[in-house]
């Protein structure tokens, strides 16, 4: 499984965080690279599942860069942040969620009930956030994970490190790749935690 949350490509630079300065840039936002997909391709077995997540705003270019690397559009995701976020205050509708596309190499099954497209979980607080501007919840991964049968989950944007607690805490082994120096020591601390209270 391909479970990541790439720069989406819009220049995002949060203004949320527990000091009050702003969250710095995320390394590689300034548009749309899929390039990593084609390697993911290359390196998926032959029957893999993506969650990739996105902004609405360039959800379709993702879309098209997911099935130019081979992988094949399955499903739009929802997810529901359960907390709205900010933008234009008095033209905009307040956004509350985050688009996920789901999608395939091969044909593999889910391994019981076939999940819902909207996903419920609340968005990590600045005080939770391990200072990480888009750091998703533990709980948001390890329901994109447990409907599929056990396989290895790489993430190549690792963050804060969610997906590998997540993992961790499912039993599935996983590969995370991170370019930032801080949020891989911050990731790779949590992933040693889940592992020490019971993970793989």
């Amino acid at each position: 499984m391909l479970l990541t949350d790439p720069p989406y490509g819009m220049a995002f630079q949060s203004n949320w965080s527990k000091s009050g300065k702003r969250h710095k840039k995320i390394i590689g936002d300034e548009k749309v690279n899929g390039d990593f997909l084609s390697e993911c391709y290359r390196v998926a077995g032959e029957s893999a599942v993506v969650y990739l997540f996105s902004d609405w705003k360039n959800s379709h270019d993702w879309m098209i860069e997911i099935e130019r690397r081979g992988f094949k559009i399955r499903s739009q995701v929802i997810w529901d942040r359960l907390h709205h976020g900010m933008g234009d205050l008095k033209g905009a509708h307040s956004p509350r969620h985050d688009v996920i596309w789901m999608a395939t190499k091969g044909r593999p099954t889910f391994t019981g009930k076939r999940p819902s497209s909207v996903i419920y979980s609340k968005r990590p607080s600045p005080s939770e956030d391990f200072g990480h501007p888009t750091c998703k919840p533990v709980d948001l991964m390890e329901q994109l994970i447990s409907p599929w049968p056990s396989m290895s989950i790489l993430d190549p944007f690792l963050g804060s490190g969610s997906t590998g607690v997540a993992a961790c805490n499912l039993g599935r082994k996983f590969i995370g790749i991170e370019i930032d120096e801080n949020y891989f020591n911050i990731a790779k601390n949590r992933i040693e935690m889940a592992v020490s209270d019971g993970g793989l």
